[in-house]
């Protein structure tokens, strides 16, 4: 239910302030500059190219309003509402300056009019006056501001009448191009830009529509299409009453070509007027909805409105901020200033919108909708005339929303509604998933994905860090469970007693299988809970529970379907139980690992050490071994995350060989480009004494025998006395690339 006892309508909320702010202050004090400037075709050229950008923004505008119901802060809700909070927060702040300068602005506009007809008049003063005029009349309220600009929008008609039945010159000529003596050409661009803005007049307005969806495109449009017909108009009827030195030197220029000066100093004073009113009105309400959303300092003081919904503190503290801007800036360096500012919020509106439409959610399904190519041309040129204007400030100016989006991530802001983020990411992740399938695999681009079967998660908190240590920065972690079911004997038994016993037992069996669901769902929330800390460091880190007649069948249906997706995991993390009757399970795993073709890591942690200090790694390598290159990686992604030592140990037979060895560990570590500070150490004798005589480490990593055998593991666990991983390569790592 889109209507709002008591809102505004199309015509008073939405067309009258957006055509009282762009028929405003530019076209009356410094259309004839530009025009002077630039000659009739020059004007006509910087009109249209303003245009491009609100034309296609007003269009965008029009999709999002009509695909859903747009709260309170106009472009600020549209931007937060679409691409999220923290974005549409961080352009928030640049929106809510734009309107509060030109506010600012518009009043040094009126100021200007009124010196021209008193100029005895003190301009403070005068400045102050209207502003301190505006702001009693937006806390009497929106309806009643809106509805008092019904006249001034009749005096601009009157005076806009009044300026076109001036005297005719005896010779006139066009110009079709200007000199640009005073201005280059997009310096006078930046000038009249603001002229073409005000359709953040009608967007601020939008909490107070009765029906925003048809309010806003209707309003918007009509509004900027009428006054492009205006502006040009206007800029050919000054081209041909005034020469361009007259219109450059003076800027109440339309005053003397008028035929009745007083309707056009009411006009003048009038749009003026209006248009600072507008931004009294408007900007409070971005800056409401931004505090409301708890995106902008002293939120609980700025969020709050009146029972007729008027933000009075955020009407006070706008005004108290146009009140400096007057103070410290004219209308010539406010308005290149402002138009950068609008530029950021158009081009983000428009990215939105072509996000929106890109990546094609059904959700996206606007009544008023536009082909993908206007919100893309709308963005591009937006950001193409802003560096066009000032790469410096325009470089800047990007650089400070990307500070103000950190800052709201770092915050904490979360946005509570749906928006295209995700969508976005999706779309950027499934095309690139395709690309991957194209393309070979590569030992280059290989990184620790690990899968982790887990029986108990309530053993596992104290593994987590290493695992963590393991895939830090870019690897992943699956992490799966299996939550045993009844054998299928037992379940064909009860298939068989339902229809025995009717509706009776089958409401037992209801009964059972909501417990078996509760089961599940806090075996899910455990797997939750114990990845939390790793994936708040930014790690990708998944959990499932699969329901199996036991563990070894949910281990090989898991493995199978996660080899069979995008980004499968490549190595399988298992650990060692000090129970050996628990061997033959693990040696079953490990079988299913290998048909699967998976790298294997096997952990036997140390009942008393655990891992040490974490400062020394022990990689025990034979020439010839066939699992060293997960060895290896193994080693250094773990030196990486403790900062370890790396010993590179292997065992000569004798004091002959013992030296060839040593050889061959150094140029392993030299061709591999092992850290600084790796060591190799060939020991003699068998294998079993120099288990004994190794030096100590927190961690021995050994390759996993072929046959094998968990006894293996377990005695060389014992013999070396510390925690140790047993892996096997699984043929896509190489140490060497």
């Amino acid at each position: 239910m889109n209507e709002k006892k008591g809102g505004l309508s199309t015509f008073e909320g939405v067309f009258t302030p957006t055509i009282l702010t762009i028929l405003g202050v530019i076209m009356y004090l410094r259309l004839g500059w530009v025009v002077g400037n630039a000659g009739l075709g020059g004007a006509i050229l910087i009109i249209l190219l303003a245009k491009v950008i609100t034309i296609t923004t007003g269009l965008s505008i029009a999709s999002i309003a009509t695909n859903t119901k747009v709260g309170a802060g106009g472009s600020y809700a549209l931007i937060s509402r679409s691409l999220g909070l923290e974005v549409g927060s961080a352009v928030g702040v640049p929106l809510f300056l734009s309107q509060t300068l030109g506010g600012a602005m518009y009043i040094t506009g009126f100021t200007e009019a009124w010196l021209a007809l008193f100029p005895s008049h003190p301009a403070l003063l005068v400045g102050f006056s209207l502003l301190f005029l505006t702001v009693v009349i937006s806390l009497i309220g929106a309806q009643f501001a809106m509805r008092f600009q019904f006249v001034i929008m009749g005096v601009i008609i009157v005076s806009l009448a009044s300026f076109f039945l001036g005297d005719q010159p005896e010779q006139s000529t066009i110009t079709v191009w200007g000199t640009f003596e005073t201005a280059g050409f997009w310096v006078v661009f930046s000038i009249f830009f603001p002229a073409v803005t005000g359709i953040e007049a009608g967007a601020a307005m939008s909490g107070d529509l009765k029906d925003s969806r048809k309010s806003l495109p209707a309003g918007m449009l009509s509004a900027i299409g009428i006054s492009l017909f205006v502006y040009i108009g206007v800029a050919f009827w000054l081209d041909h009453q005034a020469s361009a030195e007259q219109l450059v030197s003076n800027n109440t220029i339309m005053f003397e070509l008028s035929r009745w000066r007083v309707l056009l100093a009411a006009g003048v004073l009038g749009a003026t007027f209006s248009s600072a009113l507008g931004s009294v009105v408007g900007a409070p309400r971005t800056l409401m909805a931004m505090a409301q959303d708890r995106a902008f300092p002293f939120d609980r003081i700025l969020g709050k409105k009146t029972k007729k919904g008027e933000p009075v503190p955020a009407i006070i503290f706008t005004s108290v901020a146009i009140l400096v801007a007057l103070v410290l800036g004219d209308l010539n360096s406010i308005a290149p200033l402002l138009t950068m500012f609008f530029l950021i919020t158009y081009a983000t509106i428009n990215i939105a919108v072509a996000i929106e439409k890109g990546i094609g959610i059904p959700s996206f399904r606007p009544r008023f909708s536009s082909p993908i190519w206007v919100p893309i041309i709308g963005a591009l040129w937006a950001i193409v005339i802003m560096f066009m204007i000032d790469p410096i400030f325009a470089g800047v100016a990007w650089t400070l929303i990307l500070i103000f989006y950190v800052i709201q991530i770092k915050r904490g802001l979360r946005t509570p509604w749906g928006d295209v983020r995700v969508g976005l990411m999706n779309a950027i992740a499934e095309w690139g998933a395709r690309k991957v399938a194209q393309m070979p695999k590569h030992p280059k681009t290989w990184k620790p994905n690990l899968m982790i079967p887990v029986e108990d998660p309530t053993n596992w908190p104290q593994l987590m860090t290493f695992l963590r240590d393991i895939v830090f920065p870019a690897g992943t972690l699956r992490v799966f469970s299996v939550r045993i079911i009844g054998e299928g004997v037992q379940v064909a038994i009860r298939g068989l007693a339902s229809q025995i016993f009717g509706k009776r037992y089958r409401e037992k069996e209801h009964v059972h299988a909501h417990v078996e669901e509760e089961e599940t769902s806090k075996l899910e929330t455990k797997l939750d809970e114990l990845l939390a800390p790793v994936r708040d460091e930014g790690i990708l880190a998944t959990s499932n529970v699969v329901e199996c007649h036991n563990f070894l069948e949910g281990m090989s249906i898991i493995t199978q379907v996660m080899q069979g997706m995008h980004f499968p995991p490549n190595v399988i993390f298992l650990t060692m139980s000090s129970d050996r009757n628990k061997d033959n399970r693990l040696e079953e795993m490990i079988v299913i690992a290998i048909r699967e073709q998976l790298g294997i890591v096997v952990l036997s942690l140390h009942p008393k050490n655990a891992l040490g200090n974490r400062n020394v790694i022990n990689v025990w390598l034979r020439r010839s071994s066939p699992n060293k290159d997960l060895a290896v990686l193994m080693a250094l992604q773990l030196k990486r995350s403790w900062d370890a030592r790396l010993r590179f140990i292997t065992v000569a037979l004798d004091e002959q060989t013992q030296q060839k060895s040593q050889m061959v560990l150094e140029r392993l570590i030299d061709s591999t480009r092992m850290p600084a500070g790796t060591e190799a150490r060939a020991l003699v004798g068998d294998f079993q004494t120099s288990l004994a005589e190794a030096p100590a480490a927190d961690l021995n990593v050994f390759g996993l025998s072929n046959d094998l055998d968990a006894d293996i593991m377990h005695d060389l666990a014992e013999n070396i006395n510390s925690s140790c991983i047993f892996v096997k390569d699984g043929g896509e790592e190489s140490m060497l690339v």
